[in-house]
């Protein structure tokens, strides 16, 4: 199949891209086996182009794939397919970087709608707030804390550049908190907490050992006793990171997206002077969730990146990359707290073959495949997520002994 006949008019009638195209001057064609549709978006009104600042080509194939009312897992979003070479960027890259949430939402208008899922009743709030003083590696720093609910305790960290606000859904839609405590942090110089005094903030880093020692700082300074951590992507590598060297200090943990090592997640737009982060960072990451998560929670995902200051995602970015598991294997035995590893199929920056890879070199471990969600698991779709969490924070909890042989519960 290649692309309709009536792609400028699918567009020109889209109200979502033409509230993302106000301020916009720029034109973008896309190629099929049968030529090119070109469309001109300027401040809000979208019409039929002439020459392209820049096009993406690929096989018809490749735009069925994309274009499905549900596309599989890796054929969701454009960056996906330009990754593994069964699409390209021709013309002014700038251009395409600067408008990557254009071009996303010039295939979402495209692609027919698919069936939103039925929404989940809400609960009454029941976050309680508060900031904590932390002293850590790069000095002190008044750190926000939301925790909700009882149980045992789950600390709860956000992926990299976010922050706690991408756990909100999981104790508003789910009765997760009915069974469990959640505490939910902002690391330094994310979401509400504030930069360390005296540091220039476009300073700002991470790496593997300082996040281990913020891990351990707040669980400290919060009170918590031996909580199961919980982590996706950046946070999910700490997460293991943690229970290799403080196996005393947390019950086990729970690592979403994570996998032995991570590469190729950063580039020069991540902090450019001429491309707008607040557009392009949360683009960057949007195309890693499933599209038929609901609209509501991808754009919350979409809205808390960006809101992130300037230069913290590159910054964990960066950091992230420095992570690997060859680091503190040696420490991890068979008498280490579990870590239960959770993958989220639509991923393709740490597909489930990684994830499986990381359980599988951990002794005391699980792996589980949550086959609608992505790679933001708690945020994208918190009633999807809920059950796997359960099941992970299950197998931490009765693994007082730890069994002899990894489980893998998709078999």
């Amino acid at each position: 199949m290649s692309l309709p006949a009536d792609v400028v008019e699918r567009c020109r009638a889209d109200a979502r891209l033409a509230a993302a195209s106000r301020g916009a001057d720029v034109t973008i064609a896309l190629r099929d086996s049968s030529g090119e549709h070109v469309l001109r978006l300027h401040d809000g009104r979208v019409a039929a182009g002439r020459a392209a600042d820049c096009s993406i080509a690929m096989a018809d194939e490749a735009w069925s794939a994309l274009l499905a009312a549900e596309p599989s897992a890796g054929d969701q979003h454009v960056l996906a397919l330009v990754r593994d070479g069964r699409a390209s960027v021709e013309g002014d890259e700038l251009a395409f970087a600067q408008h990557l949430h254009l071009v996303r939402r010039i295939v979402e208008a495209i692609r027919p709608a698919a069936a939103a899922p039925r929404a989940p009743e809400r609960r009454p709030l029941s976050l309680r707030g508060q900031y904590v003083r932390i002293d850590g590696p790069q000095g002190a720093s008044d750190v926000f804390v939301e925790r909700a609910g009882t149980g045992p305790q789950v600390l709860c960290l956000a992926t990299a550049g976010s922050d706690s606000s991408q756990y909100h859904g999981l104790v508003a839609e789910t009765d997760v908190t009915d069974r469990f405590e959640l505490i939910a942090v902002d690391l330094p110089w994310h979401g509400k907490s504030t930069p360390v005094p005296g540091v220039d903030p476009l300073e700002y880093r991470l790496d593997p050992a300082t996040y281990t020692q913020l891990i351990v700082a707040i669980a400290d300074v919060a009170d918590l006793r031996r909580p199961i951590l919980l982590g996706p992507s950046m946070a999910g590598a700490a997460v293991v990171r943690a229970i290799a060297l403080h196996p005393d200090r947390f019950a086990g943990a729970v690592s979403c997206q994570a996998g032995p090592s991570v590469r190729g997640r950063s580039t020069p737009a991540l902090r450019s002077a001429v491309v707008n982060q607040a557009l392009h960072v949360p683009e960057w990451t949007y195309g890693l969730m499933n599209p038929a998560s609901p609209l509501e929670h991808r754009d919350r995902v979409w809205w808390g990146y960006s809101s992130g200051a300037y230069g913290v995602y590159d910054a964990d970015i960066t950091g992230y990359q420095q992570w690997d598991l060859d680091e503190v294997e040696h420490l991890l035995t068979p008498e280490s707290p579990h870590v239960a590893v959770l993958s989220g199929a639509f991923d393709t920056s740490v597909p489930p073959a990684a994830s499986r890879e990381l359980a599988d070199r951990i002794p005391n471990s699980s792996f589980e495949l949550m086959p609608e969600l992505g790679h933001f698991p708690h945020a994208e779709h918190p009633a999807a997520f809920a059950p796997h969490l359960e099941r992970a924070i299950a197998r931490v909890l009765r693994s007082e002994r730890p069994p002899a042989d990894t489980m893998d519960t998709t078999s």
